[in-house]
């Protein structure tokens, strides 16, 4: 069930893109077999995707070599050309454009909020599945600045519902902690008895595991949805299960301390285990972010349109009819190669971040293996343009 409502948003995921492919101002000025004749002797453009967190940044650290690979993209190249580009993490907690405006500050180049794809800009597709209906937002901040519910009605979701929200109205259902007073000012105040929750996005990493997952299965395991009620025992557990996604997957990430650290898959897993066990059942979810292939439709189109503002008219054309050669930067082969293998870009693999010599060849093999992503760019450029 949860799959086949995913099919149906995705749609409208790349609905926006698309449109704008379809605009009248991108419309193709040649025929369709000028076209193809036009995409024949063109060279595929090329276009770069960059993971964040262990290829341009170390933690808060900007890696040097990062600064100067972008430089090269932005046209300190032999063709004095600029070459696309975006970033995609599997990290996020903000909106776009404040992303965007930290990397433009930390990497010194220019970046639009439609370079930027995080884990959830893709839950934009669950809109029009849960746009009015009442949600619990799990993870990322939960005040300002940068307040994650603020992000998700921007997006779209006019019900948003925190944690947080539920802690203040029931301190009970998680003693160990309390609500800070600093935070009380953020909290929606409502009658939780008369909500009944109709999905659950883990926006972003939880920022307290144990009381986020004891909420999150309470609304799991409740009657019809409202927290602080729980299935009576005497009926049968209903076929459908109260949705529930997660931003991304990754178990492991890198930043600047001395050993990977758990990322949100290893949360889903947490709960999985714990919803196993106390209703025999197991549990369905869905999951955005890298490596799954929603999240590299969207990036694909979003180079593509970054390729056609960017060319002359003959390129552009080329770029509609045949797309951008991609190659996708990343640290980590579990999310960053296996999603770009399995949707046909090439990568490079870098060893800033997760991925470790010692521990063995990566388990999905990247186009290249490299040091940084410096040299990354510059044996992607070379190879592409076969100087």
């Amino acid at each position: 069930m949860l799959r086949s409502s995913l099919s149906r948003a995705s749609t409208s995921c790349l609905r926006g893109l698309s449109a704008a492919a379809s605009s009248s101002s991108l419309q193709p000025r040649f025929l369709s077999s000028s076209v193809s004749r036009l995409s024949d002797n063109l060279q595929k453009p090329l276009a770069f995707a960059f993971d964040i967190d262990g290829v341009l940044k170390a933690g808060p650290n900007v890696l040097p070599e990062a600064k100067r690979a972008l430089q090269i993209l932005e046209g300190n190249n032999p063709r004095k050309q600029k070459i696309p580009y975006i970033f995609i993490t599997n990290g996020g907690g903000k909106h776009e454009s404040a992303r965007a405006k930290d990397l433009a500050r930390e990497l010194e180049v220019p970046v639009t909020q439609d370079q930027v794809i995080q884990a959830h800009t893709v839950m934009k597709s669950l809109v029009p599945l849960y746009g009015d209906k009442p949600i619990l937002m799990i993870g990322g901040p939960e005040t300002p600045p940068n307040a994650a519910r603020e992000v998700m009605q921007s997006y779209g979701f006019q019900n948003v519902y925190t944690a947080l929200d539920l802690h203040a109205h029931a301190p009970a259902a998680w003693p160990f902690s309390t609500v800070h007073p600093d935070q009380l000012p953020y909290v929606r105040r409502e009658d939780f008895s008369k909500i009944r929750f109709a999905a659950i996005l883990v926006f972003h990493d939880s920022r307290e595991w144990g009381r986020d997952t004891q909420i999150i299965i309470d609304i799991l395991r409740s009657h019809n949805g409202v927290f602080g009620t729980e299935h009576p025992p005497t009926e049968p557990l209903p076929d459908k299960q109260i949705p529930i996604y997660f931003s991304h997957g990754d178990l492991l990430w890198g930043n600047d301390h001395s050993v990977v650290r758990f990322g949100q898959g290893a949360f889903r897993l947490a709960i999985e285990n714990v919803y196993k066990h106390t209703t025999g059942r197991d549990m369905e979810s869905v999951v955005f972010g890298k490596p799954h292939r929603i999240t590299y439709d969207y990036a694909n189109e979003l180079l593509r349109q970054h390729l056609i503002s960017m060319s002359g008219a003959e390129t552009a054309e080329a770029a509609k009819a045949v797309g951008p050669s991609v190659w996708m930067v990343g640290d980590n082969t579990e999310s960053d190669i296996k999603g770009a293998v399995d949707f046909g870009w090439s990568s490079a693999l870098v060893r800033t971040g997760v991925y470790k010599d010692h521990n063995g060849p990566p388990n999905h093999k990247p186009t290249i293996l490299v040091d940084n992503v410096e040299q990354a760019v510059i044996e992607a450029i070379q190879r592409e343009w076969k100087l």
